[in-house]
């Protein structure tokens, strides 16, 4: 009796079978987040975006991801010491109209400028005063600028896109 059973557990390790049943991992692996889940961001704007969202002032400002680009923040504002200025991103497939905090017009906006609305917030950073060259020059009144985009949206962890900032007629 002792050599069968010796010989049934030599033939079950042989075939890599211990008997055990194969453990389950303690922590349930990471599923792919759902929809609702995951962080959402900024949108490109386009053309009809940018009709429908009404923004009124002489001068505008754009934010992209890189040149050629379309934009992810389009605004306007008048030069006015004591005008706001308004914009437009499209955020979670909708496009928002944000207010710039405080006064100062397009030159508020056009130095980078903080907004709100729509559960949303929005700050514009130029990393420095040197507009990025180009070859050839095509901005002489529009200089383009190296930005952090920064933003939060409801209940959502703050981010930042580096990009290219430019301001003008």
């Amino acid at each position: 009796m002792r050599i069968a059973i010796l010989c049934a557990a030599l033939v079950l390790t042989a075939c890599g079978d211990t008997g055990e049943q194969a453990r389950q991992p303690d922590v349930a692996e990471p599923s792919a987040p759902r929809a609702a889940e995951r962080a959402a961001t900024l949108e490109a704007l386009g053309e009809a975006d940018i009709r429908s969202a009404r923004l009124e002032g002489e001068l505008a400002c754009t934010f992209r991801r890189e040149n050629g680009q379309a934009p992810i923040f389009f605004g306007r504002g008048n030069v006015l010491d004591d005008a706001g200025a308004v914009a437009a991103v499209k955020y979670d497939g909708s496009v928002r109209r944000l207010a710039m905090e405080g006064r100062g017009g397009y030159d508020a906006m056009a130095d980078g400028a903080r907004f709100g609305g729509q559960g949303l917030t929005l700050t514009i950073d130029r990393a420095g005063d040197e507009p990025v060259a180009e070859e050839p020059q095509v901005a002489m009144e529009s200089p383009i600028y190296p930005a952090t985009l920064t933003f939060t949206g409801p209940g959502e962890a703050r981010q930042s896109i580096d990009g290219l900032f430019e301001c003008g007629p």
